[in-house]
């Protein structure tokens, strides 16, 4: 009988979370699989800032690159590495034929010379994809167009900014750290600035000061509101995500809508749960861009199943340069 280590909340986050939130449990497996199942154990795992705002009756959200240790089911064969969407567990039983959490697909992960698998969940996976679909497919970014990524050090800003000098933009990233700075700068950004250094709006003055033409926004807030203070005529804003905001109460958000229509900027939000049909396609781009060279990967890599609540707190300190990993 296999028992599966399986972290949960004791209730609902209030404000920022704490360890004290969360809890460790074992849930025995079944012992034999039906048609189609599949007994998986975790190898690596992801952990993302959006599960802050997400409520699933299966748990905490999380995809993992598992080893298949049990298996009746076509095309998935013992052994193989598969991506599975199934939370913050050690082991679990999937039917590959049914939708996971936020309806993922189980997917057999490639063997590619020199590539960690861990990359399926980081440039490779959903961060990577998300950077790619919002910016290149959404933002239609030109020579020349000044571009601001907030949170530029972080898994999909990173990816963003590379994708962007890789287009003849001017690249502008925020980072809360010298460290995370000079990263950024050895990526191809032509401007970076420590918020904790100085102020967004200070920033722009000085980086960007005849105006921005695309702002990829993963932070939100105050940091927001200082970018739009600064858009172009016709400017395109792509919302992301909102880390700035996933503790605070709804009233303490301020209201950028007036900046935007004053710019007439086109504004666009982007889930990326809702376009995983792309998934294959993009993620033979991005595989081809990284074996190219043409973008680097660079992952934050946390040590042990037991230290998963510490990986995601961090997330919200700024403690993780690019993709944040779980390695069991």
């Amino acid at each position: 009988m296999v028992v599966a280590k399986v972290w949960k909340t004791e209730k609902p986050f209030e404000g920022t979370p704490q360890l004290s939130d969360f809890k460790l449990v074992e849930e025995k497996l079944a012992d034999t699989l039906k048609e189609d199942e599949i007994l998986i154990e975790a190898v690596y795992f992801t952990v993302d800032p959006y599960i802050r705002v997400l409520e699933l009756p299966t748990g905490l959200p999380a995809e993992q690159v598992a080893r298949i240790v049990d298996s009746k089911a076509k095309d998935f064969p013992k052994g193989s590495l598969v991506l599975a969407h199934v939370g913050w567990r050690s082991h679990a039983i999937i039917n590959v034929k049914e939708p996971m959490n936020l309806g993922y697909k189980p997917a057999i992960v490639p063997q590619v010379a020199g590539l960690s698998p861990s990359l399926w969940l980081g440039i490779i996976g959903m961060p990577g994809v998300t950077a790619y679909m919002a910016f290149l497919e959404r933002c239609d970014p030109k020579p020349g167009d000044v571009v601001v990524v907030s949170a530029a050090s972080g898994a999909v800003g990173s990816v963003v900014g590379q994708l962007a000098f890789s287009k003849g933009c001017t690249v502008i990233g925020s980072a809360g750290s010298k460290e995370k700075c000079e990263w950024l700068k050895s990526l191809g950004f032509h401007h970076v600035f420590n918020y904790k250094e100085i102020t967004p709006v200070d920033a722009l003055k000085k980086y960007a000061p005849e105006g921005v033409d695309i702002y990829y926004d993963n932070v939100g807030g105050e940091f927001t509101e200082a970018v739009l203070n600064s858009l172009r005529p016709n400017a395109r804003v792509l919302i992301c995500g909102q880390i700035a905001d996933y503790n605070r109460k709804r009233d303490e958000v301020p209201n950028p809508y007036v900046k935007i229509l004053m710019a007439e900027a086109k504004v666009q939000g982007f889930l990326i749960f809702k376009h995983l049909d792309d998934f294959p396609r993009v993620r033979k781009e991005l595989t081809a861009l990284v074996q190219q060279k043409k973008l680097q990967p660079k992952e934050t890599v946390t040590n042990g199943f037991q230290n998963m609540p510490q990986a995601f707190l961090d997330l919200f300190k700024g403690a993780n340069f690019g993709k944040a990993i779980i390695k069991v």
